[in-house]
């Protein structure tokens, strides 16, 4: 059936979000946290020139200013490759007639300007079509408010090699229309658009001879964040205003697209590696240091197993040289939540900062203060250091209004373009100097904010100007590695401590550069954490053990630091960080804190939970103009489903999380409450488990019965109410090898909310570097998406009104670390289909219950007829709320009758 057009709001004028010029004078792009502007002005040739920053990203529009250039005036933008595969079109044969030729139904007049360039054919047609291409505005390539175009591309090879032609201004004609190369070869972007704007999108074409027959990809970016993130490293006069440059503004570009766009940012099977290897190759052909920027990365399961860690730590082992830096993740506040490829040793991992001048808090900010959001080490002695982590940067066109990023995604390129200064000193300087010797000036030059940890910001912001006089001055004999041997692939020790007790823990200190023996003196700055005072190194593999006595109270995060250090050296050799976390109760319990938090601070509650139990986080301040932000964390770290990091106030407007039983899991769930930039505030943090628990079993006569039982150690009354939502269906999906998975469904009328959890063994998701979840219509249009961060993910999308079911398709992306895997993968879809309202129903046990410790109260769910049928093979699905003390707690069940009959239909 074909499906129509959407039509998108109509083209309007594109107004930025702040003008340039008022960016630029506000200081939104924040360079002197890090002292990039004095730096500069001390040294203006230092600013990049002769070095090459790549950004492995969705993307790159180097059509916006910003990129028309470097300081030097030589050429911002080398080359624009795309790996994903996303822009790829496929091409046939076609033939003209006179001076028309027909694509796919499509007919373009004006052929004879192709044949003044590509004087014989034979030549190629293909469709870049605007629906495969995501969302709306970035989707409407041709700017016409509509996202369902399908546009014609004539292929042809020229003298100088293959070239394509478009009608780029949409009158049917190919007369006025230029040829356009390989980027490489004349750095050419085109684009459609408007009679009299500019492209919304610039793209750029890569072209490869595959037995004499062209293959084409386009290279796009319709996410935005590549383009963004490009500005922060290396733009130079950004939105046509002189002197508004990001970090590096004298270096030059290279775009690696390793992420397809339209189904949410999707890393592509082996499109990390393959960037990679090409930057490497085409650095070296022009004899350029290179620095690359991955701001991407999903979350560890396990910390550091990850394939794609290991990979890109060989290659960069190999090649000493190359500077690679990359994000933390933007899943904290929570500990151990630094994401792959993250945790690389080999990386330089940064956090992200909020600098006051983009706080966006009246009053009294006193200084820069790390963002809630930024990812937090605990298994791992990461992340590196920390930058600004928010800016004005560039955008494509389609994207104007869109100028102010946030994230540890922004944090990245600001340090990599504090590399790529480093690097353009040390070339002028003639010195040379390694990845290693980068990541040792950034580190020692940094200073942390107050109030944080290793955990949270590493080594701390650095200082461009002391990171200078650090690279400048004798490099250590030798350079050291640090592994965990009681958790293998971690990086630093961390665990829970229900019960204090006296625990060795047990380091090996690997030499990675350098030789002879060397003695260092190992100092504890904590007095639960001892060290012996000194250690000879004089092998490849050293052993160390150190031992923690933490004390029996209070509740909390300990982080211990032990450093070592030589003679004649300023900076420790190596770090070995602990951290033991104390939860609040050893027993599944209420639990009530008052926490007094400064600017920026965070108050961190570990606490146990059992599975099926659900419970209630209810965090608030004890001031009417105090604000917070409350986060919430599973057991592995990963963010609970649904929103994170909300924000709270005091009474009414308080930050609740209401964990289903169906989401509880056992072990220790993290809730971290975050005070505003602006001010120090009290915080009241609440956490209720439920007193009781409840399980469904089949009844007498096609009923089903709930069964409450009592966990208090006293009387407790309340009630149970029961509704029927819709309906559940779990399916086992999986495939083999990077293909595309779908499998279709058919979404009732009835249906105004589809909730769908994928769970992946976790022992499979160290191969992968991304895995797509999404929803399709049977137009190919998104209904929801939501790639996983981790190897559970849920997807959960409202649906228009409609008189009819809606064809509907559920499609998984497998992208694996390593290009040509056929690695079988497998997992569980839970789809739960719920009505705009539940159906309330009865038991003929009423619903209130009093209850002595453990009794247990039994209430019959009687048949309801609802007034919507459910699909085969769904099975009915009710709430079941419990209420006591003002508390109310959930569980969504299926209902199953005996003999395993669903209730009812």
């Amino acid at each position: 059936m074909a499906v129509p057009p959407t039509p998108n709001p109509p083209p309007t004028l594109r107004e930025p979000l702040v003008a340039a010029a008022t960016a630029y004078a506000r200081g939104l792009m924040p360079l002197a946290p890090t002292r990039v502007p004095a730096f500069l002005a001390a040294h203006p040739t230092w600013d990049g020139r002769g070095v090459l920053i790549g950004i492995m990203d969705g993307g790159l529009d180097s059509g916006v200013p910003g990129f028309d250039s470097t300081t030097a005036g030589a050429a911002k933008v080398l080359d624009l490759r795309d790996f994903s595969s996303e822009g790829r079109i496929p091409l046939v044969p076609v033939t003209p007639l006179g001076d028309s030729v027909v694509i796919a139904g499509r007919r373009l007049a004006g052929f004879g300007r192709v044949r003044g360039i590509v004087a014989t054919g034979p030549w190629y047609g293909g469709m870049l079509r605007e629906r495969v291409l995501g969302d709306p505005p970035a989707a409407d390539v041709n700017d016409n408010g509509m996202d369902a175009d399908s546009l014609p591309i004539i292929v042809g090879r020229a003298p100088d090699g293959w070239v394509l032609f478009v009608d780029s201004d949409g009158d049917g004609s190919l007369a006025r229309e230029r040829p356009v190369h390989d980027y490489l070869v004349l750095h050419e972007t085109f684009g459609w658009h408007r009679p009299g704007e500019p492209p919304p999108l610039s793209l750029a074409a890569n072209f490869q001879d595959v037995g004499g027959l062209p293959a084409l990809d386009l290279f796009y970016d319709t996410q935005g964040h590549g383009t963004h993130v490009a500005g922060i490293a290396t733009g130079h006069n950004i939105g046509g205003i002189d002197g508004f440059n990001g970090v590096a503004p004298g270096a030059q570009l290279l775009g690696l697209k390793i992420a397809r766009n339209d189904y949410g940012g999707l890393s592509t099977t082996g499109s990390m590696v393959a960037a990679m290897d090409y930057a490497i190759r085409f650095a070296a052909s022009r004899g350029l240091p290179l620095v690359l920027n991955m701001s991407y990365g999903v979350g560890n399961e396990r910390e550091g197993a990850a394939r794609i860690d290991a990979l890109l730590d060989s290659i960069l082992a190999a090649h000493p040289d190359i500077v690679f830096v990359t994000s933390a993740g933007n899943d904290g506040p929570g500990l151990s939540t630094i994401g792959f490829p993250g945790s690389a040793r080999r990386a330089i991992t940064v956090g992200a900062t909020q600098p006051a001048v983009l706080a966006g808090e009246p009053g009294g900010q006193s200084g820069d203060v790390l963002f809630y959001f930024s990812s937090r080490g605990g298994e791992l002695a990461k992340p590196d250091v920390i930058g600004p982590g928010i800016a004005y940067s560039t955008v494509p066109r389609w994207n104007t209004g869109d100028e102010v990023k946030g994230g540890t995604s922004m944090a990245s390129p600001h340090i990599a373009g504090l590399a790529a200064l480093l690097l353009s000193a040390a070339r002028q300087e003639r010195r040379e100097v390694t990845a290693e010797d980068i990541r040792r000036a950034l580190t020692a030059s940094a200073r942390r904010l107050i109030g944080t940890s290793p955990l949270d910001e590493g080594a701390g912001q650095p200082a461009i100007d002391e990171a200078w006089r650090i690279l400048r001055a004798p490099a250590p004999g030798a350079v050291f590695d640090v592994e965990s041997v009681d958790q293998p692939g971690a990086t630093a020790a961390f665990h829970i401590a229900p019960a204090p007790a006296d625990t060795s823990l047990r380091f090996r200190i690997i030499r990675v550069r350098g030789v002879g023996a060397l003695d260092v003196t190992l100092t504890s700055d904590s007095p639960w954490l001892t060290a012996p005072g000194r250690l000879r190194l004089d092998a490849r593999e050293t052993p160390v053990t150190l031992t923690q006595h933490p004390p029996l109270s209070p509740p909390g995060v300990l982080v211990g630091t032990v450093r070592a250090s030589a003679p004649g050296l300023d900076d420790p050799l190596f770090t070995l960080v602990t951290t033991v976390v104390i939860p609040e109760s050893r027993r599944v319990a209420p639990v009530r804190v008052t926490a007094r938090l400064a600017q920026g601070g965070v108050r961190r509650i570990f606490f146990p939970v059992d599975s099926g139990r659900p419970f209630r986080v209810r965090m608030s301040t004890a001031g009417e103009r105090e604000h917070l932000i409350a986060a919430l964390h599973q057991p592995n770290g990963q963010p609970i489903f649904g929103e994170n990091g909300i924000p709270g106030g005091a009474d009414s407007a308080a930050a609740i999380f209401d964990v289903d039983g169906s989401d509880a899991r056992r072990g220790h769930y993290e809730a971290d409450a975050v005070a505003s930039s602006s001010s120090p505030l009290t915080a009241l943090i609440a956490i209720d488990p439920a007193p009781i628990s409840l399980r469904t079993m089949p009844g007498r006569r096609d009923t089903v019965q709930a069964v409450v039982t009592s966990l208090e150690d006293s009387v407790i009354a309340g009630r149970v109410r029961m509704g029927l939502l819709g309906g559940q269906r779990r399916l086992e999906v999986g495939g083999r090898g990077s293909a595309d998975v779908a499998i279709s469904i058919e979404i009732p009328p009835w249906t105004h909310r589809i909730v769908l959890d994928l769970e992946l063994d976790p022992a499979q998701w160290p191969r992968f570097t991304d895995f797509g979840f999404t929803l399709l219509d049977a137009g190919g249009r998104i209904l929801g998406k939501s790639p996983l961060n981790y190897a559970a993910g849920r997807l959960d999308a409202e649906l228009p009104a409609r008189s009819a079911a809606l064809e509907a398709t559920v499609v998984f992306s497998p992208g694996f670390a390593e290009a040509r895997r056929l690695d079988q993968w497998a997992g569980r879809l839970t789809l739960r289909l719920e009505a705009d309202r539940p159906v309330a129903l009865a038991s003929p046990d009423g619903d209130e219950f009093r209850l002595a410790p453990g009794g247990t109260a039994t209430f019959r769910v009687l048949p309801a007829s609802a007034p919507w049928p459910l699909p085969e093979g769904f099975t009915p699905l009710a709430l079941f709320v419990g209420e006591s003390g003002g508390i109310a707690w959930t569980w969504e069940t299926p209902l199953i009758a005996r003999g395993g009959a669903s209730l009812p239909r």
